[in-house]
C-alpha cells in the first residue's frame, strides 16, 4: 500500500518509509530556517560543538525526542540513541511504534558533516 511521495524521486512510498522521511527532515532542519514556519525542525544543530560524551549524547537525545514529539504525531518514540564520531558526524537511532497500527519501526538518521 502506498502512503506518500518520496522527496528524492517522486515515487510512491509506504507509510513506514514516509514516517522515516519525515523524521529525517525534522531532525536535519535547524529551528529558525524554514520560512513561514520558523519553529519547525530540531535543536540538534545548537549542539554542534557539544562534547562527544554521555552528557552531549543525552542533550542530543532530548532534542531528538522533543522534535519528534512535536512534529511527527504518527509515531510513539520508544528510545533514541546517538553514535558520535570524531569527525563531527553522528547517527541518531530511533525506535518506536506507529500509533495507528502498533507496527514497530527503527530508523538511523545521519546528522552533522556533509550529508
Amino acid at each position: 500500500m502506498t502512503y506518500g511521495m518520496s522527496n528524492l524521486n517522486g515515487t510512491q512510498i509506504a507509510k513506514r518509509e514516509h514516517i522515516g522521511q519525515s523524521i529525517h527532515d525534522i531532525l536535519t532542519t535547524p529551528v529558525g530556517t524554514r520560512v513561514k514556519r520558523r519553529d519547525y525542525g530540531s535543536h540538534i544543530f545548537d549542539l554542534v560543538d557539544s562534547p562527544a560524551n554521555p552528557a552531549g549524547a543525552l542533550q542530543m537525545i532530548a532534542a531528538t525526542a522533543e522534535a519528534i514529539e512535536r512534529w511527527e504525531p504518527r509515531i510513539d518514540l520508544t528510545s533514541a540513541s546517538v553514535t558520535p564520531d570524531m569527525s563531527g558526524k553522528a547517527v541518531i537511532g530511533i525506535v518506536g511504534r506507529i500509533r495507528d497500527d502498533g507496527e514497530p519501526v527503527a530508523y538511523a538518521i545521519p546528522v552533522g558533516g556533509a550529508q
